[in-house]
């Protein structure tokens, strides 16, 4: 990414150009916020009813070192296993929030895993980059466990990020396991590069350095994401409504995927916004729902009413 318009921009226009809330169009930003907040506590709590799961599975020492596993008891062993890491700005919202991703997922015949992880201020970005990994080496283990068929990544917005950092791991070097059981990713509103977060108010709680966003930037480890990433799917997508910074961001990290040869589509999600491309994933008609179901080789089945039999 050679675009570093931003380095002549103010701490004001830095904020602007990566608050999502100020780009939609569905109300003012606070507005935004608490329709967000509101409408994800219903929706997930009422997937955690409704489907079979297992909350708070820990894989690691720390207390938000956890796990949440839909369908894993309901799909058979050889499901493939769809992993989401939520965003936030590494700062605010939790795994809970997005329960309702599992729904369709679940429905297409995907055991679907949420993780957390330790969030600033009371971890730096290299501590959640650590956990994230370390949250990954124990699904690889789980996913080897059964025998799944493959592990899809899928992160948005902050989580964007910490997915795509995984993308650049040599499992086999970390937890004896091929990196090949990794076959995709689907990454939504993501941010590639931390250095422009570097400057404005959303690094406050961080306290990165320019060096450390660097260090931990898909774009810094872009060879290693090519390299293990020779047969896998990788898709990127970004709402219409989001910031401009994030499309640019979205489509120059395509950009380098597709010219190293890497199988791989940018979308651009039309009339929604940044809350919006994750929320709507509950629709099984929904095109990011369809294009991750549709990576995985899933069709919505008829399984709907056995998951809700064995929900606990």
């Amino acid at each position: 990414m050679n675009n570093e318009s931003w380095r002549n921009w103010s701490r004001e226009e830095l904020d602007y150009q990566y608050t999502p809330s100020r780009w939609s169009k569905q109300g003012t930003p606070d507005e935004v916020i608490k329709h967000h907040q509101q409408w994800q506590a219903k929706e997930a709590k009422r997937v955690r009813e409704s489907i079979e799961c297992e909350l708070n599975i820990s894989y690691g020492m720390a207390d938000d070192q956890k796990l949440d596993i839909f369908g894993a008891n309901t799909l058979p062993r050889e499901s493939p296993i769809f992993v989401f890491i939520h965003g936030g700005y590494w700062q605010v919202m939790t795994k809970e929030d997005y329960s309702y991703i599992a729904l369709p997922l679940t429905k297409a015949g995907a055991v679907t895993i949420l993780m957390e992880y330790t969030r600033a201020p009371k971890a730096n970005m290299g501590t959640i980059v650590s956990e994230v990994k370390q949250g990954m080496s124990y699904i690889m283990n789980f996913a080897k466990r059964r025998e799944s068929c493959g592990v899809y990544l899928c992160g948005h917005s902050a989580g964007g990020q910490l997915a795509a950092i995984l993308l650049s791991m040599d499992w086999m070097a970390e937890c004896m396991i091929p990196s090949s059981l990794i076959k995709g990713a689907l990454l939504i509103s993501g941010i590639y590069d931390l250095r422009p977060l570097v400057p404005s108010s959303i690094n406050d709680p961080l306290k990165m350095t320019e060096a450390t966003a660097k260090e931990n930037s898909p774009i810094t480890v872009m060879k290693d994401i090519i390299k293990q990433s020779k047969s896998r799917r990788i898709e990127l997508v970004v709402a219409d409504e989001d910031p401009a910074e994030l499309r640019r961001q979205t489509d120059e990290t395509w950009q380098v995927l597709k010219h190293a040869g890497i199988s791989s589509n940018s979308t651009l999600i039309p009339g929604v916004d940044h809350f919006g491309v994750v929320e709507n994933i509950i629709q099984e008609s929904f095109q990011v729902t369809q294009i991750a179901i549709e990576m995985m080789g899933l069709n919505i089945g008829n399984i709907d009413q056995e998951l809700k039999d064995t929900a606990v």
